[in-house]
């Protein structure tokens, strides 16, 4: 009853304001004495109930009822309660739009990785991060440790304003139902002290409107996490959700009217997918009868995704716009490169390891080559490049994928995203590259099989518009099967102090080399001002890296022998060590040098006037990714 009373009060004060605001109520006036002076022109008797309803048919009054209802929605919605939400998420909320808050609360039967074998360098402890993902808007769960019934208790709100973005009014029930947009969940697992190293466990699609159909407040969710790839029916563990629509929906649909509307959509998407398959199949006949060696190529068509379902390889690349955090193509290149790679043994058992899809490629920060390459490519084609996975061999004959841009002149460039290596293709040239055979290409909206003679790398032709060359899927049969939106899924920009980290590192090993030649009966001396000059030399190998070397990579080079000229004394040897890492442990950095022999050879130095130096520069990326550049040097006059 409170809230009924607040309602029409709220209605009331709307009419009054309207009359006010409009100066309304002399011409409500006129118009009352015009409809009673006609009625009574008619007959001795005026009918209220006539006068009402020409009032109600008239322009001012419909108007001046348009007008109120609006203002009254709006009041209602600039007033919904918010208690049941944190103050920080309450003060996020924008009255006239339309939000779900998502709280992940607790986790149950994670049986199976409560003890997960690590390294010995790092922390025993694991911990369990869930990344929620819907379009444009993601957010991640603090880490909490890996046990079986892990509490999270976190909140995160989803503008649904921002998946209908043209629409004026905020979404009512119809509206949100009609939008196809699930919530993408994964469950990692980070291991050691520093959490560097991730696993995919789990990801859950979770269409969060069935929440349309509930009466109460807050809808309670059960997630059934199930393994990854092939391992689809091996339970994680189960996941708590609890949902709340705000502000809170008027009228909810009924249960059987959200049901069927999905299915139909499912049934719809099904149908797409099941022609698909019988075009993909007509299709290899054709390309395979056209010559006895297209069977041996590989191909890949389709391929398995992170839920175990198989997907055309469109589907694994979107044009991809990631916000300010990456500046260029060539930055992109190298951000993917030193994102940690999965080896084998960290994927799932099965036939063949899953290409991960967009969201969960970019959630997971711990990728195989091919989710690399779907990545890289899908950056490039935001970045407005013509950007295209390739499918083919190494010279060895074993399985590769990398990713090739072509110029405004057909100039050829492969991106190799192991190495962030880029490499100009000449027809009848050998290049740097590995690239031994490429069977197929594909981008967000197309797929070409090689058809050349020969498959080789350096043999091959890339202007696909030859259709001897290369045999193309049909436009009408691949727009069924792509995401025709741009995936707007900004990066989590750099926050790492990389220059603390750089300082830390260097006294943490400093200290190393004092211990360990102490041992060896040896005095240390570090020269401050020959470290420093050390910085440009680091700062290069970096910039070389993005850029992948030119001119002016000369120039530094020329610049930093300069300044050792005139830093190291006459007659003195001057010897350096440089290497790069992307982990945070000073112990395993020592260790690479004291298994170099040139780098056991400085740190273990003996002459005369023998100094030390040491240097590091961390440049830090995207998703909590950086890299350390790192240089011990020795400067000494040779004795004997």
């Amino acid at each position: 009853m409170a809230e009924e009373s607040i309602r029409v009060r709220s209605v009331e004060d709307a009419i009054r304001s309207e009359i006010e605001k409009e100066n309304l109520q002399s011409a409500i006036d006129k118009l009352i004495r015009e409809v009673v002076s006609e009625e009574a022109g008619q007959s001795s008797v005026v009918n209220p109930e006539s006068i009402v309803a020409r009032l109600l048919d008239s322009s001012t009054i419909q108007s001046l009822v348009q007008r109120v209802s609006a203002s009254s929605r709006k009041a209602q919605t600039s007033h919904f309660p918010t208690g049941n939400l944190p103050l920080h998420v309450q003060e996020q909320i924008v009255p006239g739009r339309r939000y779900l808050y998502l709280r992940v609360c607790n986790g149950r039967a994670f049986v199976d990785h409560l003890k997960v074998k690590t390294s010995p360098a790092v922390d025993n402890q694991s911990y369990l991060t869930f990344h929620l993902a819907l379009r444009s808007q993601r957010f991640e769960t603090h880490g909490v440790p890996c046990v079986c019934e892990p509490a999270i208790n976190e909140g995160f709100l989803f503008d649904l304003q921002l998946l209908k973005p043209d629409h004026g009014n905020i979404l009512d029930c119809s509206e949100l139902l009609t939008l196809d947009a699930p919530i993408t969940l994964a469950a990692v697992r980070q291991e050691g002290l520093h959490r560097t190293a991730t696993t995919l466990l789990s990801v859950y699609i979770l269409d969060w409107r069935s929440v349309l159909a509930r009466t109460s407040a807050t809808t309670k969710l059960v997630c059934h996490l199930m393994g990854i790839g092939s391992e689809q029916q091996v339970p994680v563990g189960l996941l708590d959700l609890e949902a709340t629509m705000f502000p809170s929906l008027e009228l909810s649909l009924q249960t059987t009217v959200v049901s069927e509307y999905i299915q139909e959509t499912n049934n719809r998407v099904g149908e797409r997918r099941r022609l698909f398959i019988a075009y993909a199949r007509q299709w290899w006949q054709e390309y395979t009868e056209a010559s006895s060696s297209h069977s041996l190529r590989p191909v890949r068509i389709f391929s398995m995704d992170e839920c175990g379902k198989n997907r055309f390889a469109c589907e694994f690349v979107q044009k991809l716009e990631v916000g300010r955090a990456l500046r260029s193509p060539e930055e992109a290149a190298r951000w993917i490169s030193i994102l940690p790679t999965t080896s084998a043994n960290q994927s799932p058992i099965g036939p063949c390891k899953p290409w991960y899809t967009l969201p969960t490629a970019l959630m997971v920060r711990s990728l195989n080559t091919e989710s690399k390459c779907s990545v890289l490519c899908s950056i490039l084609l935001g970045f407005g490049l013509d950007a295209w996975v390739c499918v083919g061999t190494r010279h060895s004959g074993n399985p590769h994928v990398w990713v090739m841009t072509r110029g405004p002149y057909s100039a050829i460039t492969f991106w190799e995203t192991l190495t962030g290596s880029r490499y100009i293709h000449r027809v009848g040239q050998k290049a740097a590259h590995d690239y031994g055979t490429i069977a197929s290409i594909f981008n967000n909206y197309i797929f070409f099989a090689n058809c050349q003679a020969s498959d080789k790398v350096e043999y091959c032709n890339f202007f696909l518009d030859n259709s001897s060359s290369w045999k193309k899927m049909s436009d009408s049969a691949t727009s069924s099967m792509i995401e025709k939106v741009p995936c707007l899924m900004p990066l989590t920009p750099a926050s790492d102090d990389g220059n603390k980290r750089s300082v830390d590192m260097e006294v943490q090993l400093q200290v190393l080399i004092i211990e360990h030649r102490s041992d060896a009966g040896l005095s240390t001396q570090f020269n401050e001002h020959l470290g420093y000059i050390l910085t440009p030399a680091l700062w290069s190998y970096e910039r070389e890296a993005v850029n992948g070397g030119d001119n002016m990579e000369s120039r530094g080079a020329e610049l930093f022998s300069a300044a050792l000229m005139h830093t190291v004394p006459d007659g003195h040897t001057f010897k350096a060590f440089p290497f790069h890492f992307t982990h945070r442990s000073p112990r395993r950095a020592f260790n690479t040098i004291l298994n170099s022999s040139i780098g056991r050879e400085i740190v273990e130095c003996r002459g005369d006037r023998v100094t030390l130096a040491i240097r590091s520069v961390t440049v830090c990326y995207p998703e909590h990714v950086f890299v350390t550049w790192l240089m011990v040097a020795c400067s000494y006059r040779p004795v004997g």
